[in-house]
């Protein structure tokens, strides 16, 4: 029987719905998406049936290869251990006093290692590791941390689709290290690429250096977080990984270096699907390496055995060997930008060809490919750039025929002749400065940042939907029925909160401080409590870290971003502690803010007087929050209680906001103490709640006994640090709740706090049960 084009691609697709029924919790949804697919194949004509049988046999097969993968994903450690054998599994990555990398024990397991060093000297002894090091190491397993926000990066999730389910934190480094006598081929392979990169390190000065690691090895943890953001914001983040483009790239001069030295095209085939699976090996091995180099393997082996296979079957194929080789790239991001990418470029050969201009050729292709990978972009960065076709035109030619050929050029050079590659260097570097300013500069404009929010299962689904309409008209000409049908699929989106009759509060995981975030149903008013902040202490200059983590940038925004807010009515700034107001510079610039409420007495210290002055320049609007003054929304309604007068201590003069949310009244106390409490009973002195947002992180200078007997509350929510270094919440605090027994919830044990509700009342929910 003769296979129509796209028979590999009806497979592939059978392949992806198998595994996301294994593992997605919405079994019934993708079951019906997948009766919906076999039915579609069934309708076509006779010539389909084997088709249609083998595309339930793949779904099936792969929905049991799922689940045999991720029941045998487990650990063969307990926590009690201290001591493993074993070996250097991956380069170790220093970055101020911590050094961290894989080993793989002696079960065959591969775990996560940290070290945190208390001597300089020690920089250098941690640096002789190599890969392939049999050692016997000491230290503490550790269980990864969860996502204990909503939409937060899931770090437990991470390593356990990495198969790694353990941290072990080094108790000190080991005394002796065996060299491996025997390297295996595999390990070869890694020590040859570290040492690539650790050479560009040391002769290449950086920015330039890590770009050539990125584009060379595909290694993107050395480039700049400033630009690495400016860059994903504009939609040109692809450009820094290695790609398709990339492969197509170094395949085409490969095979054409060999023709002019000699080499028949036979043989330059055969040598290239021999390299190819050694470039993805030391390019790291992403998902786009891989569906790339399949790709380009799978063409070139056709071609030897001279059969033809159109392409869109060619990337069916090399997906399902992808996903053979590691059924959870499935839910790598790099790989579905990949596919969907590729494949949609496939899609519109057709309309690709009709066109002659070359720079019109390219902005249509930017266009396809900003399309095509909308919907992913959306749910997991949850925003679009307006700018991203048009700097594709120009950034993608750059990168593919300037800094692409010169970034190898230079790593030639440097294997050659290491001390002559400065002067080469200033090639790269001058319009690589350029580039960069310019992408930077317009990101910080956010004018052309569109900040959707996270699509839901179902409109992710329409988004699909809506996307595979657009290209079929654009294939029949009818392309403004395709764009009408997209664009209201987006505007839908930007304005889903005002048909949203849920409302929300997010008492959020934001480490030892506050940072409580309010939806209003039908978005009548977005109010965020506090910011958040840690505190950082001096420390020698070799400690300091490239990259830390930053409760505003890394948890604070991306939850506003992915609530789909632009714009926060009030912030609410109970009182000048940094643990409360320190992440305030983290929402310049990245959320519109109409206006600021602040205690009396605020404006005193230089992180208070900072936001001030920022405000200002941003023409803000500051206001004092005076007692028994406040607003209303729909049921909604927010009254200002405390402070009456000035205090001289931060504590006691936080704002008090009752607000009445879900047919509950909340009290948000900040960090209120002893004094506080007295002075707000002896105003308010019938005053009960359901809801209290506990003082001072649970503090015992907060919550006594005649406060908590008076007001009474139903639920009682604690925001605190794990192991914070004070203590909180203490025991009495504890027993003091329970004997008014108030349910509790703590962000130090379950993460976020999380209540929905609509006009009539609402549940709770936390992030760890």
């Amino acid at each position: 029987m003769k296979l129509r084009t796209g028979f590999y691609a009806y497979l592939a697709i059978a392949s992806c719905l198998g595994i996301a029924v294994s593992r997605s919790n919405f079994h019934w949804g993708l079951l019906t998406l997948s009766l919906l697919f076999f039915y579609m194949i069934y309708r076509l004509d006779g010539k389909s049936r084997k088709l249609f049988s083998l595309s339930i046999l793949f779904t099936a097969g792969f929905s049991g290869y799922m689940t045999y993968v991720d029941n045998n994903n487990i650990s063969l450690h307990h926590e009690n251990e201290t001591q493993f054998p074993g070996t250097v599994y991956s380069p170790v990555i220093i970055d101020g006093n911590k050094a961290s990398f894989q080993i793989k024990s002696m079960q065959n397991e591969v775990l996560m290692v940290e070290y945190y060093m208390k001597l300089e000297e020690e920089t250098s002894q941690i640096r002789e590791l190599t890969l392939g090091d049999s050692c016997n190491w000491s230290g503490i397993l550790k269980q990864p941390q969860q996502a204990s926000n909503p939409h937060a990066f899931d770090y437990k999730n991470y390593l356990y689709e990495q198969k790694i389910h353990w941290i072990l934190t080094l108790n000190l480094l080991p005394e002796a290290c065996l060299s491996p006598s025997n390297t295996t081929f595999l390990t070869s392979i890694k020590q040859h690429r570290q040492q690539g990169i650790n050479l560009i390190s040391d002769y290449v000065e950086q920015p330039n250096a890590s770009f050539m690691i990125s584009l060379i090895f595909g290694d993107r943890s050395r480039l700049d977080d400033g630009i690495l953001d400016a860059y994903q914001q504009l939609g040109l983040v692809h450009l820094l990984a290695i790609s398709g483009l990339h492969v197509g790239i170094i395949t085409a001069a490969t095979f054409y270096i060999g023709i002019r030295i000699g080499i028949t095209r036979q043989w330059m085939n055969l040598i290239l699907i021999f390299l190819l699976p050694l470039y993805v090996l030391v390019a790291g091995g992403a998902p786009s390496v891989m569906r790339a180099a399949t790709m380009t393997g799978v063409a070139l082996t056709l071609m030897l055995m001279k059969k033809k296979v159109f392409s869109i079957d060619t990337i069916g194929l090399a997906c399902i060997f992808v996903l053979l080789l590691n059924p959870y790239y499935l839910y790598h991001i790099g790989f579905q930008l990949s596919f969907s990418v590729s494949l949609s470029l496939l899609l519109a050969s057709g309309i690709l060809q009709k066109v002659q201009n070359g720079i019109a050729q390219l902005f249509i292709v930017s266009m396809i490919a900003q399309v095509a990978s909308l919907p992913l972009l959306l749910y997991h960065f949850y925003q679009f750039s307006i700018w991203s076709p048009l700097l594709n035109v120009i950034f993608v030619p750059f990168y593919s025929l300037y800094v692409l050929p010169i970034s190898f050029l230079l790593f030639f050079v440097l294997l050659v002749s290491p001390e002559h590659v400065s002067f080469l260097v200033p090639l790269l570097s001058y319009p690589l400065e350029f580039m960069n300013s310019f992408a930077v500069r317009i990101a910080e404009y956010p004018i052309g940042i569109m900040v959707f929010g996270k699509p839901s299962i179902p409109l992710m689904a329409a988004y699909c939907l809506s996307v595979i309409f657009f290209f079929y008209m654009w294939e029949i000409n009818r392309r403004r029925y395709g764009v009408i049908i997209l664009l209201m699929c987006m505007v839908f989106h930007w304005n889903i909160n005002y048909v949203n009759f849920f409302g929300k509060v997010v008492v959020l995981d934001i480490g030892q401080g506050d940072a409580i975030y309010i939806r209003l149903p039908f978005s009548k008013g977005d109010y965020l409590i506090d910011t958040g902040g840690a505190f950082t202490f001096p420390q020698e200059g070799w400690k300091e870290r490239e990259k830390e983590f930053h409760s505003g940038a890394d948890v604070l925004v991306p939850l506003l971003k992915a609530e789909g807010v632009r714009r926060l009515d009030k912030l609410i700034l109970t009182h000048g502690d940094f643990d409360h107001i320190g992440n305030v510079e983290s929402l310049w610039g990245e959320v519109e803010i109409e206006e600021v409420i602040v205690p009396q007495g605020f404006g005193v210290g230089e992180v208070e007087k900072e936001i001030i002055k920022e405000a200002k320049r941003r023409g803000v609007r500051t206001q004092v929050a005076v007692s028994n003054t406040g607003w209303k929304e729909g049921k909604a309604s927010f009254v200002y209680l405390h402070p009456t007068k000035f205090y001289e201590s931060k504590n006691e003069g936080s704002i008090v906001l009752l607000a009445v949310l879900g047919n509950k009244k909340w009290l948000f106390t900040g960090d209120m103490e002893e004094e506080g409490e007295r002075d707000l009973l002896q105003h308010y002195p019938n005053l009960n709640v359901d809801v209290l947002k506990v003082g001072h992180h649970g503090s015992k200078t907060s919550s006594t006994d005649r406060f908590l007997g008076a007001i009474k509350p139903d639920v009682a929510i604690i925001s605190a640090g794990r192991n914070n270094r004070f203590g909180h919440p203490h025991q009495e605090v504890l027993d003091r709740l329970s004997q008014v027994d108030a349910e509790i919830y703590r962000t130090d044990l379950q993460g976020a706090i999380i209540f929905r509700f609509t006009l009539q009342g609402g549940t709770f929910s936390t992030l760890i049960p």
